[in-house]
């Protein structure tokens, strides 16, 4: 079973096979790998797949550095890359196809966007403090009301990983997205990019994942009807297929 989802060795990835071509899917923060865990196994007769942990450390890390540990770890490993990333791992992802052009094969944004979100500074600066309201409210960006009121696996999933995340790293992927803008770079990525968008998503609007796949000479994008931030993982065959046909389109 060609399967690695790394939940309790942050930043590694050391014990994946040495060779042959794999999938590195970068999750959202606060969440954690276990986010792809049924997309994963969906995945997995297309090749090896990895789940490393891709939250900043500390408060003063940002996209760039968790990226550059993440080529540290992979430095030993050959064979192509299909990098997929969520929300802020979307973002890793994007500085991963920009460092390694010759490895990273095909970039999957889910969710994501090359450019800044202001509003997340003042949101970096309450998560220190956020009691339940303020955690509800974060579910609520999230998830449809229809799904918040089923309370499936998902949406207690993403409640444990609110209650229990550490802040400092949280606010520092919170604080990295505010300032965060590669849009003068997204030009020179020169692989198929699928960029999948959430209709509902307040953050990664399909008006900005619209305008990233203009500045992406070989992008194609997905409007998810009906969808918000985390709408895509409540269907984890879909959402595989989708991944897996943007490698070679």
């Amino acid at each position: 079973m060609r399967l690695w989802c790394h939940r309790y060795l942050p930043g590694t990835v050391s014990d994946v096979r040495p060779s042959g071509d794999r999938w590195l899917l970068l999750h959202g923060t606060p969440l954690t790998p276990s986010v792809w865990t049924d997309i994963a196994a969906h995945l997995q007769h297309t090749g090896a797949v990895q789940c490393p942990w891709a939250t900043p450390r500390n408060a003063s890390e940002a996209q760039p550095d968790v990226a550059r540990r993440l080529r540290d770890d992979l430095h030993d490993v050959t064979g192509n890359m299909h990098v997929v990333g969520h929300s802020f791992g979307g973002q890793v992802a994007l500085e991963l196809a920009l460092a390694m052009p010759r490895r990273v094969r095909s970039l999957t944004s889910l969710c994501s966007r090359d450019t800044p979100f202001p509003a997340f500074a003042a949101a970096a600066r309450a998560v220190p403090g956020y009691g339940p309201a303020d955690l509800d409210a974060v579910l609520s960006r999230w998830f449809r009301p229809a799904d918040l009121a089923a309370e499936g696996s998902l949406v207690r999933y993403a409640r444990r990983c609110l209650l229990t995340a550490d802040r400092a790293p949280w606010a520092a992927a919170l604080r990295a997205i505010a300032s965060y803008d590669r849009s003068d770079r997204t030009p020179t990525i020169d692989v198929p990019v699928t960029l999948i968008a959430a209709e509902l998503d307040q953050v990664s609007t399909p008006t900005a994942m619209t305008a990233m796949a203009g500045r992406l000479p070989h992008a194609r994008l997905h409007v998810l009807p009906d969808a918000a931030h985390m709408s895509p993982f409540l269907h984890p065959e879909a959402l595989a297929q989708m991944i897996a046909e943007g490698r070679g389109h």
